[in-house]
């Protein structure tokens, strides 16, 4: 079984990247990649603990990019399998540096807000490896000022939220090119989160794939039988790699791959395996790698 959409806590998501590994172990995941958003520091802990539990790993990452002149809509794009580091690292050490800036912003906000927090308290809750803007509705939620986490999303860090603050999203042409510079396979996320939808996101998916595009993830969560027939059509139509994820990133997650819920998960997707996904991994790692599956 596969899962290639992961985060742990160097991004956003709750667990170190070699417990993860140990979990999708645990629960029959024998190909996984960790894409940790706008971070690729987990890659060697996640690697290594692949390695000695046998599981075939994929390096991957998570980039946001802006998808209209004003910058205020951005799409996830997912890059697999590259193998220049120092690219994507010159690119992530400079937006790591722009994401504290934003940090502090929102420290000022809170702050008019009656909520007296610190910068170091909020990166608290990421062990120190990376912060973005997703660990603000974190830190709220954690403490108690929201009992929703999805409204603190919606309220700080949706483009229309009342409190949220405009980040430098770069081009998705940039992203794109960025992942193939890097030697990647860039890849569409869950694609039933785009406003697009039918006649509408083929043409985006063509446009797309114009700029370099190499990819869709067909299978996900939050998308149903429909949603995932289409997007095959599509990654046929214009010679898509097909991926799958489950975009996990913690128990207390909605989707359901490491957690209780996950047999039923693995059972919509064991046809996908077998149907879609296996006869376009070798394009992913090397045929020695894939004769074990």
């Amino acid at each position: 079984m596969i899962d290639l959409h992961l985060h742990s806590f160097v991004s956003d998501g709750d667990l170190s990247p070699s417990e993860i590994v140990r979990k999708a172990k645990q629960n029959g995941i024998s190909t996984l990649s960790l894409t940790d958003h706008d971070s690729i520091s987990g890659i060697a802990e996640a690697q290594l603990a692949c390695k000695q539990l046998g599981i075939r790993f994929i390096p991957g990452v998570e980039l946001e990019a802006a998808t209209d002149i004003s910058r205020s809509r951005y799409i996830h794009i997912l890059g697999y399998n590259f193998n220049n580091s120092n690219i994507l690292n010159e690119y992530l050490t400079k937006l790591r540096e722009e994401r504290i800036y934003i940090i502090m912003e929102y420290v000022k906000v809170l702050r008019t807000l009656g909520i007296y927090t610190s910068y170091e308290e909020i990166s608290s809750i990421t062990s120190g490896l990376h912060i973005t803007a997703y660990h603000i509705p974190m830190f709220l939620h954690q403490n108690g000022y929201y009992e929703s986490f999805s409204q603190a999303k919606k309220d700080f860090i949706n483009p229309s939220g009342k409190y949220y603050i405009p980040r430098n999203f770069y081009d998705v042409d940039f992203i794109i090119n960025l992942i193939l510079k890097a030697g990647g396979i860039p890849v569409l996320a869950h694609p039933c989160r785009l406003p697009q939808k039918n006649e509408a996101l083929d043409s985006y998916v063509a446009e797309l794939t114009s700029k370099g595009l190499l990819g869709i993830e067909t299978f996900y969560p939050e998308q149903c039988n429909e949603d995932v027939i289409f997007y095959k059509s599509l990654a046929q139509k214009y010679g898509l790699l097909q991926t799958a994820g489950s975009d996990w990133h913690s128990e207390k997650s909605q989707i359901p791959c490491l957690s209780e819920t996950y047999e039923g998960y693995k059972r919509q997707l064991h046809l996908f395996v077998q149907q879609s996904f296996l006869p376009l991994l070798h394009q992913i790692i090397a045929p020695d790698q894939t004769q074990q599956m």
